[in-house]
């Protein structure tokens, strides 16, 4: 058997909110926002006075409801009204930023009895119906009643037919509507019949400032300041007036103000700037749908004035709160500070004050963290460097780099880079040195290649290939070589046209005891000019035999040969394979080398061959800046 859902009796307040069913002034605001909604360009409202003795009513002219749009969004509980309808409404040819997201200022009409109506018309559409309050299967129920009391022809009215029990008075009314609907003269509210403007603000909530530029011309600024945050910053901010219109919409984000105020913050929501400029409709500043200004010179003069003026007068606003919270900061580092000498701490003070000032949008938490770091840099050997670094980033690079941080860990991305860094630098001087026709440079290669066998896949990726002297050795016997340079070096074999490099890894018992060489790999890099043919890979076959002999490695070992040279016969390109195939030997040329570094590194180098680390290290090097910077390509054959 079903059974639905039962509704405490408080679970409407829960909903909706207690102010908004208990507090005429919140009522109010809500439902003249939701009239505002609607596409209104009027409103009236009747208050009930000892003198007038009328029951409560608004009245709006705007869009109005049909019956399926009524009881779809009265029944509706937390209707979206954004998703369902969007977040604009066009009126009088100009789009208007909506109040309601949540729905829930439909419900205000409870504050002024148990039960109200809603009477509105639409496209000739005339409806009326009771909303009561209730509980058990259902918080509120609506009664569709005959449309008797609305002749308007389109809007919507909203009134009850008791005896209100109202605790506020209508001069209470006319100030909390002007402090929050005032910025746009284009939509007016009357309250018994008495249209409200700036001269029912009381004196304590609105200030006038005015501003000669320059230029000479005159700007009038209104300060309203509620006093009680709002819910949201809608109706808030700077609204910019000319002529007594409204140019664009009063908010904090349009020409950066919101850089001196949080949106989020108690004082976005408290104060409205109204600007009058009544000058600037003799130039071209203002667009031509009077959505917003042009940059032109006189709106740039205002604009700046305005964004000092607003500055200034948010940060005496908000003096005691900033010295409040630099206090807990102080308060909270005040182990860290004792550590600092006392022009480091008094520097420390400084920067952070400056940044309250500057960066008023930090929230007490940022703060606290930003100041920690701060004292860190005094600590640390760079100092303030990093905010050097910092200030050289553009917005989108900054959130490029807490993206970074959100994903890595500062330590793990070090250690990734680092290793990067690494094999980039590799690549680098290989790349400078690879085709140099001295020997010295050759002999210089195979310690490189000793650090880079990644370049010839992941299999060689262990740090655990080692050279091998006892290997070395036993190809210098075989050559009888005893070069200069084989004493400094002992850990390769310098052969007269080549070097050879002996790189093994041990093979282990169950017990982890070593039980002789498991793989190895042997690089040989012959000097530019001397191509690779059969002899050359011979040689190499020549070597694994000997150290089989010599017992240094058996049979079973897997060894694999790198036959490396600036060119390669045609016809021994291919991979020659002996002992079994546990033996393989692959010539290659420099060029086919590089590229697989490269492929290996995904191609970063050419991303990144730029980079400040690549160039101190061809500084240091002796590098010259040369076209192999900018093309990578090397030529097949060298002479």
């Amino acid at each position: 058997m079903e059974q639905s859902c039962l509704f405490g009796p408080n679970f409407l307040e829960k909903l909706v909110g207690k102010n908004i069913l208990h507090d005429p002034k919140i009522a109010i605001v809500e439902l003249v926002a939701n009239a505002w909604d609607a596409g209104a360009s009027e409103v009236k409202v009747v208050w009930p006075t000892n003198k007038n003795e009328q029951h409560f009513s608004i009245e709006d002219n705007g869009s109005g409801l049909t019956e399926k749009e009524f009881t779809s969004r009265w029944r509706t509980l937390a209707y979206d009204r954004i998703q369902t309808q969007g977040s604009t409404i066009v009126v009088n040819d100009r789009k208007r930023t909506v109040f309601g997201k949540n729905g829930v200022g439909r419900f205000a009409g409870f504050c002024f009895g148990e039960s109200y109506f809603v009477a509105s018309n639409k496209n000739g559409e005339h409806i009326e119906y009771e909303i009561k309050a209730g509980s058990g299967d259902a918080p509120f129920t609506l009664i569709k009643h005959p449309p008797l009391t609305f002749i308007r022809e389109h809007g919507t009215r909203i009134f009850v037919r008791t005896s209100s029990s109202l605790r506020i008075s209508e001069e209470d009314v006319r100030s909390e509507l002007g402090m929050r609907f005032l910025t746009d003269p284009s939509f007016k509210c009357i309250v018994n019949g008495e249209p409200v403007n700036f001269s029912h603000i009381p004196n304590e909530n609105i200030s006038h400032e005015i501003i000669e530029l320059e230029s000479g011309n005159i700007i009038n600024i209104a300060i309203i300041d509620t006093n009680d945050a709002d819910r949201t910053t809608k109706q808030h901010g700077i609204a910019w007036h000319v002529n007594g219109r409204l140019v664009g919409e009063a908010d904090w984000k349009s020409y950066g103000f919101d850089e001196i105020i949080d949106g989020r913050s108690s004082e976005a929501k408290r104060h409205t700037f109204i600007v009058s400029a009544d000058f600037l409709s003799k130039t071209d500043s203002i667009k031509k749908d009077w959505t917003g200004f042009n940059a032109t010179p006189e709106f740039e003069e205002v604009h700046t004035s305005v964004f000092d003026f607003v500055k200034s007068h948010i940060l005496g606003q908000t003096k005691q709160k900033r010295e409040r919270v630099f206090s807990n900061i102080k308060k909270a580092h005040e182990k860290e500070l004792q550590k600092l000498t006392p022009l480091r701490a008094e520097r420390w003070e400084e920067f952070v004050t400056e940044i309250q000032g500057e960066c008023t949008s930090l929230t007490e938490k940022d703060l606290l963290k930003l100041s920690g770091t701060l004292i860190k840099m005094e600590q640390s050997d760079t100092k303030y460097s990093l905010i050097s670094k910092l200030h050289e980033l553009n917005p989108d690079q900054i959130d490029s780099l807490h993206s970074i941080l959100a994903d890595w860990s500062l330590d793990l991305a070090k250690e990734v880079l680092d290793e990067l860094q690494i094999r980039l630098k590799l690549l680098d001087e290989l790349r400078e040195r690879i085709l140099d026709t001295n020997t010295k440079e050759v002999q210089e290669l195979q310690p490189l290649f000793h650090q880079g066998l990644w370049i010839f896949g992941p299999e060689y990726e262990t740090i655990e290939f080692t050279s091998n002297e006892g290997m070395t050795k036993v190809i210098q016997k075989l050559f009888s070589s005893s070069l200069v340079g084989t004493r400094n070096r002992p850990d390769f074999a310098i052969l007269p046209d080549s070097t050879v490099g002996n790189y093994s890894y041990h093979k282990y018992d169950e017990e982890g005891g070593e039980i002789g060489i498991d793989k190895l790999v042997i690089v040989e890099l012959k000097k530019p000019g001397i191509p690779i043919s059969t002899d050359e890979k011979g040689q190499c076959w020549k070597y694994v035999s000997e150290l089989i002999k010599s017992g240094l490695i058996d049979q079973d070992t897997k060894v694999t040969c790198f036959v490396l040279g600036s060119e390669i016969d045609p016809i021994e390109k291919g991979i020659r394979k002996e002992n079994n195939d546990r033996c393989t030997i692959q010539p290659l040329d420099y060029q086919v080398v590089i590229a697989r570094a490269k492929s290996r590194l995904l191609k970063l180098y050419d991303w990144v061959k730029g980079a400040p680390f690549l160039e101190e290290q061809r500084k240091q090097l002796g590098f010259e800046e040369s076209q192999n910077v900018l093309d990578f390509e090397i030529p097949a054959k060298t002479s």
